[in-house]
């Protein structure tokens, strides 16, 4: 990669977090009480004001509003890959990924609870720049079976073929979802492993490996806490990468509760990022991890890649809290309780 062009990104992307939302800004959206409000705040004073120009905020609803947002997160993947070489838009895929993964969740969620014809209203038409799977596909479907005839031929219908329901079966949401998501991690290790720029090699792969770490914790615990899984139907779920050995995955899977996993944690490097973080809630702990992680890396580091995935996380992260702000409007929670949904 050219230094010009690396440059490119890492001004490209930094520039591009210079207009995120600031504390005034979380502010200003946590005083606002209702998702006409918050559209307003976003139209009239932040970066996302090109997001919903044109759009009537009196008559904006939950779903058009998180839709119109995530293109735009779309839109600056879209302006980043210009600017890359081959590695780093390899590893672009990833993120595509994850973005895909993301829409066929949320339409077998709806197929789940018998409205898939809803889909089509908060379909991202401008994922389909760089998307490998038909959304028109994906809008048609009412079925298990109509989304894989949706999927034959991309790297997901192998996986929901294992998934297939029974007569009457509700569709197994949480299983499909880690698989996909294991497949996906599967091919961004190999684009690393593969790439050609050896010197990056091994920092990428610090951090990605980093990252699967704390994907892993948090599937524990969510497994752990909310479905009451022991070791043996844990461990078939988790990344089968990262720092971490299979041994100390283990120990983890078979601690009887959440206090135990983190005393399990503690002498490791996870125990001892976790020890210095700030968060309101355990399901909150992944995502401060990686926010705290992918800034740090996004101010300093010098690998346009690493940088790249940096924003993408960061942006994603940003998203996320603007939609819990939006559902806490919508169930009147006062402002003090609605910061303790953000991550920052």
């Amino acid at each position: 990669m050219s230094s010009q062009s690396a440059n490119a990104i890492l001004a490209k992307a930094r520039a591009m977090y210079g207009k995120c939302l600031k504390e005034a800004d979380y502010q200003g959206l946590l005083n606002c009480k209702s998702v006409t409000e918050i559209a307003a705040y976003l139209k009239q004073r932040t970066a996302y004001s090109s997001a919903i120009s044109g759009m009537n905020e009196n008559e904006i609803h939950r779903g058009q509003l998180e839709t119109k947002l995530r293109q735009e997160l779309y839109f600056d993947l879209f302006a980043l890959s210009r600017y890359a070489h081959e590695d780093t838009l390899a590893f672009s895929d990833f993120v595509v990924s994850k973005m895909e993964i993301e829409q066929i969740i949320k339409c077998l969620m709806l197929v789940n609870i018998g409205k898939p014809e809803e889909y089509v209203y908060s379909m991202p038409l401008s994922l389909d720049k760089f998307a490998k799977i038909s959304l028109e596909a994906l809008a048609g479907v009412r079925s298990y079976s109509d989304m894989l005839d949706a999927l034959k031929g991309s790297p997901y219908y192998s996986v929901l073929l294992q998934f297939s329901p029974k007569d009457n079966e509700r569709i197994n949401i949480t299983y499909i979802e880690i698989a996909l998501e294991n497949k996906s991690y599967e091919k961004a290790i190999e684009t690393i492993q593969n790439g050609k720029h050896k010197s990056d090699k091994k920092e990428l792969l610090d951090i990605f490996s980093s990252m699967l770490d704390i994907e892993n914790m948090s599937r524990i615990i969510r497994l752990k806490k909310y479905y009451g899984f022991s070791e043996e139907e844990i461990m078939p779920m988790l990344i089968p990468y990262g720092r971490l050995s299979q041994k100390m995955l283990s120990e983890l899977c078979k601690a009887e509760n959440v206090d135990k996993i983190f005393d399990i944690l503690k002498n490791t490097y996870i125990g001892r990022l976790i020890s210095k973080l700030r968060y309101n809630e355990q399901n909150q702990m992944a995502d401060v991890m990686i926010y705290n992680y992918c800034r740090h890396h996004l101010r300093l580091s010098p690998n346009p890649t690493i940088v790249m995935i940096s924003y993408i996380y960061l942006r994603e992260i940003e998203l996320k809290n603007i939609v819990n702000l939006i559902e806490a409007a919508r169930y009147g929670l006062p402002a003090d309780e609605k910061a303790k949904l953000l991550i920052k």
